[in-house]
């Protein structure tokens, strides 16, 4: 077989929802209720080349290879397209709301849009939110009107999830599996390193992992992962497969158990898949992807195809891809909503007709669901806060295992293809975290164990990070007080999520609330450093609510509805605290008055966070887009218009990984190899200064600004090294 290469990202041609209009590519239509508009191909076919990644820019090269491939056109055709679409949608150039033009760059669809789109389902857009007058009193802000909320009890949880592990009876206790023997559970592996991504052969006899440790004489910092392959009880040496200068991850076997495909990533993030013999020897190169990130490789049981998860230019959300072996070029099968991290971890079923896969959306929340090979509809089987690390089917085909940190218990649970309760599987292993599942054709199992945390460190003056409060248990999104004196964070130390606090220095940590097992997150301090705001919900299906946290640790709730109250922050005269809330059809910011009282509407045009703006108004990071948006203050009111975006390096992920403090915004930009720096941004100016930078930074790391900026706090992740675990008598 010939290496191929990838075409570009392959444009979308199944309904989708953009703004308030849907679109239909295969019948060139625009709809919004009653009002149909046809549009030309090649105008379609713009439209849908930005849905495939909406919010970010897609370059005039991008379009020309995408909508007019093998044709020469001038840039006048691209810029007739973009102005009847922009009028077909009634959209405007200088104030637009679905099509962004970037001066010399290309063009970006920054309305929301909503792929795997069922039309037979699909409800008319709603109409546009009317403005309700408001008394002035200071800082007032407009009340918009927004829609009921109509699904009361979606579980939408942005906010922390971490690791707890809890030991056997009471796990068994939560599962409500009592009594249950547990599976035999033996390491594999035990080297110096990290072992990850185990794979068992089809015949179970085998692992294939990566591992970063096998070559001795490294470094640490600078090791890299190779692919090995080990017999399955872990006597002998193991196999080393690759010999490249990258990192080789994704292992993956051919259904006779003859070769291993695997991913290997170079230092600048480009990507190629690659297969060799299981006993080593010369590689083939079976696709090499430029642009594409890929990760999650698996092989089909007929041998013909490779299914993988694949971002184009290391941004934006994974889509599942399938790569056929015939030499024809990648191509992308779900089209999930354009924010991280998307659609991870595909399996495919026994008889290679479906694939499960983890779906993460906006709000951290994650599903195990499958889609056939076919394409078309995604179904859910099981929903979880947070924490999915991987999944596979079980030999007969009728269920999927998969971990989760589920109810406070880490560990493997199995769900039928018609959903259900997922039931917990019962293993007799010694604790941590349990990552990428892989199940032999006739029954075993292996899997990744690691222990986990996150600890909270200090930057000063450009400097190294060094750990403040250290301790063994997980520590993270630190706070602190406006004049200096305390730092708050969330922790783990009492067993549980809870708020605690510390001197500057770290010393003297004490526990401030008491929820008992909910999850908390965001902590935020009053501008008197008094009191503090923060989002907590109370159980597995409890809705999240918003509290006031007492200097004596009292917890006050400031929301309590059917919805997700989540991210709170303080106004800057203390009156007010903003949060944001699905309690709408969308997510949108609100505010309560901080003594208690009704919360009401602040924006419409979505948000996932929010804090008043130095100079005066409202900074808003969207729900669909990335960037920090400036909402103005219009005759005394914040009002979300003409928002004006900031260019920061900001996801909706990224809740809680930005800060107000004095007349600056601090930002966290993290990266895709979790690598992140931190930036003082002057939003009057636009002016940047990047003040640190730090690896092994979480997705919901918080970051912390003591006064003058000199001092930063972030969380990184402290982990142990993992090794492959299997399970003998797993069926």
């Amino acid at each position: 077989m010939e290496p191929v290469t990838t075409a570009d990202q392959p444009t979308v041609t199944a309904p989708f929802r953009v703004g308030e209009w849907v679109a239909e590519p295969m019948a060139n239509r625009l709809t919004r209720g009653d009002d149909v508009r046809k549009l030309e191909p090649k105008v379609m076919e713009v439209l849908a080349a930005m849905a495939a990644r909406p919010g970010e820019t897609v370059t005039k090269d991008e379009f020309m290879a995408e909508v007019w491939t093998g044709t020469v056109v001038t840039d006048d055709v691209l810029a007739r397209c973009i102005s009847e679409l922009r009028k077909a949608l009634d959209d405007e150039a200088r104030n637009p709301t679905y099509v962004e033009t970037l001066r010399k760059r290309g063009y970006a669809l920054i309305a929301p849009v909503e792929h795997d789109l069922d039309l037979d389902l699909a409800a008319p857009a709603l109409p546009p939110p009317v403005a309700v007058p408001a008394p002035m009193t200071g800082l007032d802000v407009r009340r918009p009107a927004l829609p009921t909320r109509t699904r009361p009890g979606v579980l939408l949880w942005a906010l922390a999830g971490v690791v707890v592990v809890l030991a056997g009876a009471f796990v068994a206790y939560q599962a409500g599996v009592a009594g249950v023997r547990p599976l035999g559970a033996a390491p594999v592996t035990s080297f110096v390193g990290d072992e990850r991504d185990p794979a068992l052969s089809p015949d179970g006899a085998r692992v294939a992992f990566a591992w970063d440790g096998g070559v001795p004489g490294v470094d640490e910092g600078e090791r890299q992962f190779d692919i090995y392959v080990l017999p399955a009880d872990g006597v002998g040496d193991p196999v080393r497969l690759t010999m490249q200068p990258a990192d080789e991850l994704s292992p993956a076997w051919s259904p006779d158990g003859e070769r291993v495909a695997f991913v290997r990533c170079g230092v600048g993030g480009e990507c190629g898949i690659h297969a060799v013999d299981a006993g080593g020897g010369p590689e083939q190169t079976l696709v090499q992807a430029g642009d594409l990130d890929i990760t999650d490789l698996v092989w089909s049981p007929d041998g013909q195809l490779l299914a993988f998860s694949g971002r184009r230019g290391r941004q934006g959300a994974f889509s599942l891809h399938l790569l056929p072996l015939d030499g024809s070029a990648p191509q992308r099968l779900t089209s999930p909503a354009s924010t991280y991290p998307g659609d991870l971890g595909p399996a495919f079923s026994p008889d290679g007709r479906q694939l499960a896969f983890v779906r993460t959306a906006l709000d951290g929340r994650q599903d195990v669901a499958v889609v056939t090979v076919q394409g078309g509809r995604v179904r859910r089987l099981a929903r979880e806060q947070k924490g999915i690390t991987g999944l596979d089917w079980t030999p007969d085909g009728r269920e999927v295992v998969y971990a989760a940190n589920r109810d406070g218990a880490a560990g493997l649970w199995r769900v039928g293809l018609d959903g259900g309760d997922p039931r917990w599987v019962a293993l007799g292993s010694d604790g941590g975290e349990i990552a990428g599942p892989s199940v032999g054709r006739n029954g075993g199992l292996a899997f990744a164990r690691q222990l986990v945390r996150s600890q909270v460190v200090e930057v000063a003056g450009g400097g190294a990070a060094r750990p403040l409060l250290p301790s063994t248990r997980d520590d993270r999104q630190p706070a602190v007080a406006p004049d200096g004196s305390r730092v708050a964070f969330v922790s783990t130390r009492s067993g549980s999520h809870e708020v605690w606090t510390a001197e500057p220095d770290g010393a003297g940590a004490r526990q401030l609330t008491t929820f008992g097992g909910a999850r908390v997150s965001g902590p935020r301090w009053s501008p008197d450093g008094r009191r503090l705001v923060v989002s907590a919900r109370a159980g597995g299906d409890a809705d999240a609510d918003v509290f006031l946290i007492l200097p004596d640790g009292e917890a006050r709730a400031l929301t309590d509805v059917a919805a997700d109250d989540v991210a709170p922050t303080w106004s800057r005269d203390g009156l007010w605290v903003y949060f944001a809330s699905d309690r709408g059809e969308t997510w949108q910011i609100y505010r309560v008055p901080s003594g208690g009282g009704a919360a009401e509407p602040v924006t419409v045009g979505g948000g996932v966070a929010a804090a008043e703006a130095p100079g005066g108004g409202l900074l808003v990071l969207r729900p669909d887009r990335r960037g920090l948006w400036r909402l103005p203050v219009v005759d005394g009111e914040i009002r979300d218009v003409r928002a004006e975006r900031l260019r920061v390096n900001l996801s909706p992920a990224d809740w809680a990984n930005w800060a107000v403090v004095g007349d600056a915004v601090y930002v966290l930009e993290r990266r895709y190899d979790r690598a992140a720096t931190v930036v003082r941004l002057d939003p009057a100016t636009g002016a940047r200064v990047t003040l640190a930078a730090v690896d092994d930074v979480p997705e919901d790391s918080g970051l912390g600004v003591f006064p003058g900026g000199g001092r930063l706090l972030l969380s990184r992740l402290d982990r142990a090294d993992s090794d492959v675990v299997r399970v003998e008598d797993f069926r």
